[in-house]
């Protein structure tokens, strides 16, 4: 089995991260909603998350793109 690179592993780790912030952020909102309170600055907050979320899932899908076309190579070379 094929061992995963170190810039996978912290590019997976940094997504799911952000997918627990972004959880969180999103709990929060339900909750202040729940009790009628404004989420104005918890919904923009929300939308910065959700545009880094995005970078880091682009980041991730690039290096996970890159190590399949070095698979592709190495099995075209032999």
């Amino acid at each position: 089995m094929p061992r995963k690179q170190p810039k996978l592993i912290l590019a997976a780790y940094r997504v799911a991260e952000a997918r627990r912030i972004v959880a969180r952020q999103r709990g929060l909102i339900a909750i202040l909603k729940a009790k009628g309170e404004s989420t104005v600055e918890e919904e923009g907050m929300l939308q910065v998350y959700l545009s880094s979320l995005q970078l880091l899932e682009d980041q991730e899908w690039k290096i996970r793109q890159e190590r399949r076309a070095k698979k592709s190579e190495t099995k075209k070379s032999t």
